[in-house]
């Protein structure tokens, strides 16, 4: 089980950093795929990408960030 913990670990935070350089690569501020995803402040978004208290991005939201920054979502597991 602990494996898997790691294994799903490893996985989020590679999500979390691949958004975030993508986000910055098309210069989108954390603010405005905040607002565009439905949320009021940049909070969630930046609690995900740092994985602060191991907040992570759910696939519903990747989704949505994925048409934002007109990428697959396949590149955010990369």
């Amino acid at each position: 089980m602990e494996y898997l913990d790691i294994e799903a670990e490893k996985i989020l935070d590679r999500v979390s950093k691949n958004v975030a350089k993508i986000r910055k690569e098309k210069g989108f501020s954390q603010l405005k795929v905040a607002v565009e995803i439905g949320f009021k402040s940049t909070s969630y978004i930046a609690r995900a990408e740092l994985r602060t208290n191991n907040q992570h991005f759910n696939i519903s939201n990747l989704v949505k960030i994925a048409k934002i920054l007109e990428v697959d979502i396949c590149e955010f597991f990369k």
